[in-house]
């Protein structure tokens, strides 16, 4: 029996702040103030930027597809840090700029016994994350899980 497709809808809303910001909101949820990089003019270090964003929407979303693939067999996980790093630059077929190789460094604890289950899942996770199904950008995963 095939699997039923379902359609997922996400909202935002953006307003101007003024110079290169803006505020950006999801419902309820606390407003982000994003601004461009810091190497690109009106850029800060201390906001997020765009291009942070992505990073950090990938990054969690590869941990919450780990996670409930780990609590679907039974796996439990003690902690999990991940570092993400995104090389953007110019693509040659139509020479705009994108992100084309990002790198995933992902930590994670589990219960003893729990590891080599843990490991077995690490695809799975990849391949059911959004976001990294909806990016061009060849996403690297390394995967550290100890006991």
């Amino acid at each position: 029996m095939p699997l039923e497709s379902k359609t997922f809808r996400y909202d935002t809303e953006l307003t101007w702040r003024g110079g290169r910001s803006c505020e950006v909101t999801a419902g309820e949820r606390p407003s982000v103030l994003v601004v461009p990089p810091a190497d690109f003019p009106g850029g800060e270090d201390h906001d997020w930027s765009p291009e942070h964003l992505f990073l950090a929407s990938l990054q969690s979303c590869t941990m919450l597809s780990f996670l409930a693939h780990c609590a679907h067999n039974g796996v439990e996980v003690v902690s999990y840090r991940s570092q993400a790093s995104g090389d953007l630059s110019r693509r040659e077929e139509d020479r705009r700029y994108a992100f084309q190789r990002i790198a995933l460094v992902i930590t994670v604890v589990v219960a003893g016994g729990h590891a080599p289950l843990a490991q077995s899942l690490t695809d799975k996770a990849h391949r059911d994350c959004f976001i990294t199904a909806s990016t061009t950008a060849e996403v690297e995963a390394a995967w550290r899980i100890t006991e």
